[in-house]
């Protein structure tokens, strides 16, 4: 009978072990330590395609605000006109004219800035925020999206409100046509001439329509320091963007 035997093993030492042992630690460590480059250049690009939105939107806000701050200082000048003529006179047709051509500018639509937030929504969704390793950029950021929320959208929430109160207690006053679409519209620079436009001569009611004409004047004020200071924030943070991330 046939006797098969068992094929002889060779002994490996303590030296083969730990070399193996450390050809796949090295294996191992390698491919995460690529993982994690691959990562951080992925990262890295991401957090510059971002950038390069923020820049987008800063500069349309930039842009925004200079022309809502110049339609502003506008509108002020209207209400300053129009509450310069006194109540007792409005009985004269050719001072509720002037009045009238002054008021419906500013009883049209309100005037507002709205910021483009392609890029923060982005980054508030996405979790991008955590991509932005520079600080002084992340940081910048924050602090503006804050002044946004809070003053600047908070104070044109309250003009907004009293915008919309002035026009529904003016109409007890006066007959008011519809407002024109947009600023370009001929009918700004062809209000009706000689014409009564006050269906009412009540005093304390007048009065009270200057109130709320000096009231949202007052809204108007604040804004626009608000809006100032933005844009002058916001025109920072071009500038540190374009220095951070060498953008030309």
């Amino acid at each position: 009978m046939e006797v098969h035997h068992h094929p002889h093993v060779e002994k490996k030492y303590f030296k083969e072990y730990f070399l193996e042992f450390l050809m796949i630690f090295l294996a191992v460590t390698m491919g995460f330590f690529a993982e994690n480059i691959r990562e951080h250049f992925a990262d890295g690009e991401k957090e510059r395609i971002y950038m390069e939105g923020m820049l987008q939107d800063l500069e349309k806000d930039t842009a925004a605000l200079s022309y809502d701050i110049k339609f502003k200082d506008l509108i002020v000048k209207k209400m300053d006109s129009a509450l310069n003529i006194p109540v007792a006179s409005l009985r004269s047709i050719p001072k509720q004219d002037t009045f009238f051509h002054h008021f419906f500018f500013y009883y049209s639509w309100p005037s507002g800035f709205n910021r483009q937030d392609i890029t923060i929504a982005q980054l508030k969704n996405a979790g991008g925020f955590s991509l932005i390793r520079k600080q002084t950029v992340l940081k910048a950021i924050s602090q503006l999206n804050s002044f946004y929320e809070f003053p600047l959208q908070a104070n044109q929430n309250i003009y907004n409100d009293h915008w919309s109160k002035l026009d529904l207690f003016a109409m007890q006053l006066i007959k008011l046509p519809s407002p024109p679409p947009n600023i370009d519209d001929p009918l700004y620079y062809s209000y009706p001439h000689n014409t009564q436009f006050f269906t009412r001569y009540d005093t304390p009611l007048i009065e009270q329509l200057y109130s709320f004409t000096q009231f949202e004047k007052s809204d108007i004020m604040v804004i626009l320091s608000n809006e100032n200071t933005y844009r002058e924030e916001a025109a920072k943070l071009l500038a540190l963007i374009k220095k951070e991330y060498n953008f030309e």
